[in-house]
């Protein structure tokens, strides 16, 4: 297979022509591509900023005798690893969940944040004897109740 004997300078010409008449799209190809990308990062720092602002905080309070085994540790750290999941459309910058333990008094208190989206999992105890307590007036997350036969709770 052989190449036709065409003239570089006509090649050249050639191509000249199709890039002069293609430059205009191409800038404004990339002006909209840099105005989708700031409106991007402006959406996601909002999306971010809201996250952060509407947190929910619960206390984890273990009872005396609490003393967990592996597999409780390993279970509580998977459901507090799907926090992400369960919120949604938020970055993972806003998604993060926090650990927090403080000393009141001689006690210690541990208090874990995250997302108000995914406040029905971080009020899920994750150990058999421990309570959890909703903080900071949010009261409206509750525990749910299935009726049994006749109504009856």
């Amino acid at each position: 297979m052989k190449l036709p004997d065409l003239p570089v300078d006509e090649l050249l010409n050639q191509l000249r022509a199709v890039l002069g008449a293609a430059a205009p799209y191409l800038v404004a190809l990339g002006v909209l591509g840099a105005a989708v990308r700031v409106w991007w990062t402006v959406r996601r720092a909002v999306l971010v900023r809201e996250a952060l602002a509407g947190r929910v905080q619960v206390e984890v309070i273990p009872t005396a005798t609490f003393d967990p085994v592996e597999g409780e540790v390993g279970r509580w750290a998977r459901q507090l690893g799907r926090v992400h999941y369960a919120a949604a459309g938020v970055p993972a910058r806003g998604s993060a969940v926090r650990l927090r333990y403080t000393a009141v008094e001689g006690k210690m208190r541990c208090f874990i944040e995250g997302p108000a989206a995914a406040a029905a999992v971080l009020n899920m105890p994750g150990f058999a004897e421990v309570e959890v307590r909703t903080q900071h007036g949010q009261a409206d997350i509750g525990p749910v109740r299935f009726t049994g036969p006749g109504g009856t709770p």
